[in-house]
């Protein structure tokens, strides 16, 4: 009997201790390292992931926290959508909730693709971090051939437009599908915004790691990025993309390379285009043949540079043509390289100013070009530049917050904001005159909010000013108390200041979002070394 009972009461404690463990693995999900080992710590972070305006818990999402070392740690919310880190190193983490056919979302993103602030843990810290989880938009379709037969095995990708480097590039938002027999597809995962979609016939195998495609078709279908057409999609709507596939496929480009002295070149080739559509620089080499000749075969649509250049032992020569292909094989372009021109030049104090220029500062040449890359440069209030083989801009880096460029001449002509155009082998004079006679912008934001936050950007109300590497455009952080302030903007313009909650990367130099904030902006003029302060609502978007 008494052997009897310590059975049940053995049982029972397993039991019991069963049920207890089953209990604690339906409500968390343990945390596990991903990448490098976890250091071991004393502070931990807790949450739940709800979807927004029901609050219902977000049941199986992956929770991903990493911090400043390259730690990596994992879980999934349990039934109650809540999850759990322990034994976390004091520092910076940030962690990040994600689920099929959910916007993937950070803990402190205010909205999507904003990048967020990490969460501070300081040792025996329990930190609460809520996530919410919205569901995700999708964009579905087909694609047609043009007598409308459908097309299977066409690479569907949504992309959305970002300003980098003054060019307006496309990246990848979702995951890229092929279409099926009935050429449908879907992609799902998207966030609210504005998206262009684009066919392409592939010629690689879909996992090979060479992702070859023809020339893309854009929606409603046309090959030119400027027709096509945006889809706005709201927060978990879906919208529908049916269009033909265009039969444009890679073309050859062919024609000369002369040198200098009139002969044919022996040269090296290289067809660059830098704002490619998609987002990649993409190009294409070669070489000419003894008689100068060249041909380039497999060369997409767009909008190219090519560029040529001696090769051996000879004269150090280059040269450059636009050239647009635009599916039809282009015959007879002649490139004729010649000797980079040179530019000399001093950097000065303006007139009547008794300090000395700032020394460490870089005279910069870059290409007029809608990149805007550096040609060369040189440090010291003496330079000297080479490489001058294009159109180029020329500017000072390096400048201490209060001294700003007041004029540029390049052979006694006006170059401040001017492109610069030297022949082959010139070698032209410049001088740079600085001043530390500023402008001074300041002021205050009004926001819904007891504290503003938000930026500020100011523009010039001429667009031709507009441009990647503007003086004419500074955007500025709102301060803790809602004040900003900008230094240094040139004079004797008229000017337009917005104050906004959110800017995405590059956006303050982009011509078409200039152009919609344009009217609700506060138009000033500002002259020498004035003293302007302005007061600003914050717009939410």
């Amino acid at each position: 009997m008494v052997r009897d009972t310590a059975i049940v009461a053995v049982t029972l404690a397993f039991l019991t201790a069963l049920d207890q463990t089953a209990s604690a693995q339906v409500r968390r999900v343990p945390s596990g390292p991903v990448g490098p080992a976890a250091p071991r710590g004393t502070a931990s972070i807790v949450g739940r992931v709800l979807a927004p305006g029901t609050n219902t818990p977000v049941r199986g999402a992956d929770i991903a926290a990493v911090n400043e070392r390259g730690v990596q740690l994992a879980a999934k919310t349990d039934e109650e959508g809540a999850y759990r880190f322990d034994r976390l190193a004091a520092g910076a983490w940030r962690i990040n909730a994600s689920k099929a056919g959910y916007i993937s979302w950070q803990f402190g993103q205010r909205r999507p693709f904003q990048p967020a602030p990490p969460v501070t843990l300081a040792a025996g810290q329990q930190f609460t971090a809520d996530i919410p989880l919205s569901r995700a938009g999708a964009i579905s379709g087909r694609i047609f051939d043009a007598s409308g037969e459908s097309v299977g095995g066409v690479q569907v990708r949504v992309y959305r437009a970002r300003m980098e480097l003054g060019a307006r590039r496309l990246k990848a938002v979702g995951v890229a599908d092929l279409t099926d027999d009935t050429g449908g597809f879907r992609v799902y995962g998207l966030p609210p915004g504005d998206y262009y979609v684009a066919a392409s016939l592939r010629v690689a195998p879909i996992d090979s790691i060479v992702e070859t495609t023809y020339a893309p078709t854009y929606f409603p279908g046309t090959g030119d990025l400027a027709e096509a057409q945006r889809i706005k999609l709201g927060l978990g709507a879906e919208a529908t993309a049916i269009f033909p596939l265009l039969p444009v496929r890679p073309t050859r480009i062919s024609g000369v390379v002369v040198n200098g002295s009139g002969g044919p070149a022996d040269a090296f080739l290289n067809l660059q285009s830098e704002s490619s559509e998609l987002g990649v620089p993409l190009g294409v080499g070669g070489v000419t043949r003894s008689d100068g000749t060249f041909t380039l075969a497999d060369v997409a649509p767009g909008r190219y540079i090519l560029k040529a250049s001696l090769r051996g032992d000879g004269p150090d020569e280059s040269g450059a043509v636009p050239v647009t292909v635009d599916g039809n094989e282009l015959t007879g372009i002649t490139v004729v390289t010649g000797r980079p021109a040179t530019l000399r030049g001093t950097i000065v104090a303006d007139a009547g100013i008794a300090s000395a220029p700032p020394p460490n500062v870089t005279a910069v040449a870059y290409s007029a070009r809608e990149t805007g890359s550096v040609l060369d440069s040189d440090k010291g209030l003496k330079f000297e530049i080479g490489s001058l083989g294009e159109p180029f801009r020329l500017t000072v880096d390096g400048l201490p917050d209060d001294w700003g460029i007041k004029s540029i001449t390049v052979n006694d002509a006006d170059a401040l904001d001017d492109t610069i155009e030297l022949s082959s082998n010139q070698q032209a004079i410049a001088r740079v005159v600085l001043t530390n006679r500023l402008t001074d912008v300041s002021g205050v934001v009004k926001a819904a909010d007891a504290i503003p936050s938000g930026e500020i950007v100011v523009f010039p109300e001429n667009s031709a000013m507009w441009g990647h590497r503007s003086r004419h455009i500074r955007r500025v952080q709102v301060g803790a108390r809602g004040n900003f302030r900008i230094i240094g903007l040139p004079p004797g313009e008229r000017y337009l200041a917005y104050a906004t909650d959110y800017l995405d990367d590059g956006e303050h130099l982009d011509p078409e979002f200039l152009t919609s904030i344009r009217n609700a902006a506060v138009a000033f003029s500002l002259e020498e070394a004035e003293t302007r302060t302005l007061q600003l609502n914050v717009v939410e978007r």
